[in-house]
C-alpha cells in the first residue's frame, strides 16, 4: 500500500472562499496526490488564479480553465467526467473525488488507504463528514454504505468495472449501487472526517431537495422506499415541505418519461435492497 499511486480530482466553480483551505490540506497531506486534476468550471472570481498560483507552486497540480458559458448537465459531474476517463484513472491504483468547499487533516489519505488495506472488497471509501452549526460543526450522519459525493477515493479496479462515473444527477448513488452488485463494499468510516464548508444544499435549499427526487427516479428508487424517505425528510428542519419537494421531484421523472441513468439491473438491485431493508430483512442498503 505504501507504494500505491493515487490520483484526485476536483471541479471548482467561483471557489476563492473555500479553495485555499483545500489547497492546503492537499499540500499538507503525508500522502499527496501523485496527479491532482483541479477544474476551473468558468469561475468569475479568483478561483483561477488561486489554482494557477497552486499549480506554479506545486508540480503535482494540473489546471483546466473551462469558459463560463459551456453546456452542464444537472448533477455538475459532467465536467469531472471529461477529465476522468479510463486511459486516465488506469494509471493510479485510487481516485479520489473532492469538491473545493471540503478540508481535512493531514493523515486524511493515510487512513482512507489503511481501511483499503484492511478489506479486500472495499471498492469505495469516504469520510464523515462534519458541516457548520452556529459557532460549531456537527456531524452528518450517513448509512454505513453511503459515500458522499464531496468527498470518497475509489479502488482503480472498482472505478473500472462501474464503467467509471457518470455525469449525470444521481451520480454518487449510482456508483456505491452498481459497486455493491459488483460484489465491492461501500463503506463510510466515522474516524475519518472531513469539514464541509457548505452544507448540502445551502446554496439552492428547495431546489436541492426537488433534485433529491429526481435523483432517486434517475437511479430507480423503489416508491415505497422513496415515500418512507420524503416522510422522515418532512419531519426534519429548515425546509419546509422538504418530503413533498423530494416526492415533486421523483414524479417530475415519469412525468417527463425521463431515461434513467441505471441499467435495469441496477435498478432490480436498488429496489431489492431497499425493501429487504423496509421489511426489516437482512440488506446491503443500511
Amino acid at each position: 500500500m505504501s507504494g500505491s499511486r493515487y490520483l484526485a480530482i476536483t471541479p471548482a466553480r467561483d471557489e476563492e472562499l473555500h479553495l485555499p483551505r483545500l489547497i492546503e490540506a492537499m499540500a499538507g497531506q503525508t500522502r499527496p496526490p501523485n496527479r491532482w486534476i483541479v477544474i476551473d468550471d468558468g469561475s468569475e472570481d479568483d478561483t483561477r488564479a488561486l489554482v494557477s498560483a497552486a499549480a506554479a507552486k506545486y508540480p503535482w497540480i494540473e489546471v483546466h480553465h473551462l469558459p463560463r458559458n459551456q453546456a452542464r448537465t444537472p448533477g455538475g459531474e459532467s465536467v469531472i467526467t471529461r477529465f476522468l476517463s479510463r486511459d486516465v484513472y488506469s494509471q493510479f491504483d485510487y481516485i479520489m473525488r473532492v469538491d473545493a468547499d471540503i478540508s481535512f487533516e493531514s493523515d486524511f489519505t493515510e487512513l482512507l488507504f489503511a481501511e483499503f488495506a484492511l478489506d479486500g472488497n472495499l471498492g469505495i471509501a469516504g469520510p464523515t463528514l462534519y458541516e457548520p452549526d452556529g459557532a460549531g460543526w456537527h456531524e452528518i450522519r450517513q448509512p454505513e454504505f453511503h459515500t458522499r459525493g464531496a468527498a470518497k477515493m475509489y479502488s482503480s479496479a472498482c472505478l473500472a468495472a462501474i464503467g467509471g462515473l457518470n455525469g449525470s444527477l444521481g451520480w454518487d448513488t449510482l456508483d456505491e449501487a452498481h459497486a455493491m452488485m459488483l460484489g465491492f463494499r461501500t463503506r463510510n468510516f466515522r474516524h475519518i472526517q472531513a469539514r464541509h464548508h457548505r452544507p448540502q444544499g445551502a446554496a439552492s435549499g428547495w431546489k436541492a431537495r426537488t433534485a433529491a427526487g429526481l435523483s432517486a427516479y434517475n437511479v430507480g428508487y423503489s416508491p415505497l422506499f422513496l415515500w418512507a424517505r420524503a416522510v422522515r425528510q418532512s419531519l426534519k428542519p429548515p425546509v419546509p415541505f422538504a418530503g413533498l419537494l423530494m416526492v415533486s421531484g421523483y414524479l417530475q421523472g415519469y412525468l417527463q418519461r425521463r431515461q434513467r441513468i441505471a441499467s435495469p439491473e441496477v435498478v432490480k438491485f436498488i429496489r431489492r435492497q431497499q425493501v429487504r431493508r423496509l421489511l426489516l430483512r437482512e440488506s446491503l442498503w443500511r
